[in-house]
């Protein structure tokens, strides 16, 4: 089984790019809070979500935002410029839960409901 579930803040603005097809490709990293960590330690984890709900978290995803994310790791590789084999974990978004609406809620937007880009 091959399931993720992680809550973070947005590092930075998302980024969108298209496919040859015209397909979108959004991507963010997500801060994630290390509960287990004595030092206030957080994990910076990428995430890539596919078609129209990457637009709607380009459209309304910001830095700092309060973000959910369900779907599943995807482990590949690649060689720097350095020659080091480099091996970068990412999640594959199937769920994208927004958790801020600032637009709604004022300066914080910690008081809104939360939507879904799936």
């Amino acid at each position: 089984m091959n399931s993720v579930n992680i809550i973070g803040r947005l590092t930075r603005d998302p980024e969108m790019r298209k496919t040859d097809e015209g397909r979108s490709i959004c991507t963010f990293t997500l801060a994630v809070d290390d509960v287990h960590s004595k030092d206030d330690r957080a994990d910076f984890i990428r995430v890539t979500v596919f078609g129209n709900p990457g637009d709607l978290c380009e459209k309304y995803l910001r830095k700092g935002f309060l973000t959910g994310v369900t779907g599943r790791l995807r482990c590949d590789s690649y060689t720097d410029s350095e020659g080091i084999v480099r091996y970068p974990t990412n999640v594959i978004a199937d769920n994208v839960r927004f958790l801020q609406w600032p637009e709604r809620d004022g300066a914080d937007g910690a008081k809104g409901r939360s939507k879904s880009a799936s």
